[in-house]
């Protein structure tokens, strides 16, 4: 059996796994200047707690547009060239955002950011291509916990810049750092992701084809299940995660760089967890590592509801981050390092990317009213509803895995 050690170097000897680890790490590390603070900035540019619920669910509903193509796109034309395709489009964002004097002009910038989103299944399904079976769910997570790392040094630097400067000029400033860092990224995939996919010249021809429903039919059983425990895990996040932030900050009374450092060490323990629970699922099965992860992540949820200080917070924020450092929750259209690992292998190699963004397309199209929901109960009830409904939710998604979802053996597993 090969150790931990051994698998890591495995992992990082591929090229694709260095090139996409590299870049997305510049990337996040970018983004989370800002983006910890992004429902202060819709605040403070005259928007309310239903606007920060209102753009995010926009950015979910224009997600939607681009998964299942992108996917499509990958599968038929390669992996690394819809990659390059949203990596420049990832240009246009951070440019909207800097430039906006209203939330509404906020808008605009998160219809064009779902077309960064168009690379999600392809580098997911790049990632499962460029490895064999025994370390996917390690590369997975060695390639998550490197842009996690990256958002520990990010965070608190963001907070550090937004105590001094305010909320909307240290903002921009992170912003203008997203556009700066956004040329490096596009370079180094340019240059060395290397294609994993046969692209024969018909392919160019039937790109437009649709999706068929015949095609949908016989996506695997277990990706319909999937997709059902998916549903719940991201509608659970997402119905409370846009107001955090505004929770932490408003009602419980953290400031700016407190909260910076709250999630500056729970990112630093997914960060931690990420590697190792990434092998262990490789050597024990994914579904335990899975059960565990999502209890943690539903659990953090109402440990927002108790929590009367920063000590509080912060041990929430470490539980519900040693969950997604156990890598098997669902936040958004794409799930941790072993939810991905496993949906992977139960998706033949022809048609991962298909798969990946049909499961992105039905887990963004159920979810996107959540960050509305949430807005609403939010300021309806009260602000710990959200919370509430987030526990209730996860606890039944991780239920419905737990009994109905069964793993594959490795000698079901399809062709790679």
């Amino acid at each position: 059996m090969a150790t931990l050690i051994q698998s890591v170097k495995t992992v990082f000897s591929n090229r694709n796994v260095m090139a996409v680890t590299i870049t997305q790490s510049l990337t996040m590390f970018a983004m989370f200047l800002w983006r910890p603070f992004w429902g202060l900035y819709i605040l403070e540019l005259g928007g309310t707690k239903s606007a920060i619920g209102l753009i995010t669910t926009i950015q979910s509903l224009a997600t939607l547009l681009v998964q299942l193509p992108g996917g499509i796109i990958s599968d038929k034309l390669g992996r690394k060239r819809i990659i390059l395709i949203a990596s420049i489009l990832g240009f246009l964002p951070p440019i909207i955002y800097r430039y906006s004097t209203h939330w509404t002009m906020l808008i605009p910038g998160a219809v064009v950011a779902a077309s960064s989103t168009l690379a999600v299944p392809a580098l997911n399904a790049l990632i499962a291509d460029s490895l064999p079976k025994e370390n996917r769910a390690t590369g997975f997570g060695a390639y998550s916990m490197a842009w996690y790392l990256a958002i520990v040094v990010s965070i608190p630097l963001g907070g550090y810049i937004l105590d001094q400067l305010g909320v909307v000029t240290g903002t921009q400033w992170g912003l203008l750092i997203s556009i700066i860092l956004t040329i490096p990224v596009v370079l180094i995939r340019w240059k060395y992701i290397e294609e994993t996919v046969k692209v024969e010249p018909s392919n160019a021809h039937n790109v437009s084809s649709r999706f068929s429903l015949a095609q949908l039919k016989s996506a695997p059983r277990e990706i319909w299940k999937l997709i059902i425990v998916a549903v719940l895990s991201s509608f659970s996040f997402q119905v409370f995660w846009s107001y955090v932030v505004v929770y932490s900050v408003e009602e419980i009374g953290l400031s700016m760089m407190e909260w910076s450092i709250v999630s500056t060490l729970a990112n630093f323990a997914a960060a931690c967890f990420m590697i190792p629970s990434g092998f262990l699922s490789d050597r024990i099965g994914r579904k335990r590592i899975i059960i565990l992860s999502q209890l943690g992540v539903s659990l953090s949820s109402l440990g927002y509801v108790v929590s009367s200080g920063y000590s509080g917070v912060a041990a929430t924020r470490v539980l519900g981050s040693i969950g997604e450092g156990l890598g098997g929750n669902v936040m958004g259209s794409v799930g941790g390092p072993v939810w991905q690992a496993l949906v992977t292998e139960v998706s033949p190699m022809g048609s991962r990317g298909s798969i990946l963004g049909l499961m992105g397309t039905i887990t963004g199209l159920i979810t996107s009213p959540a960050p509305i929901l949430g807005g609403y109960l939010y300021e309806a009830f009260s602000p710990q509803t959200p919370f509430k409904v987030s526990f209730i939710l996860g606890i039944i998604g991780c239920v419905i895995f737990m009994l109905w979802v069964k793993e594959p053996e490795k000698d079901e597993l399809p062709e790679t």
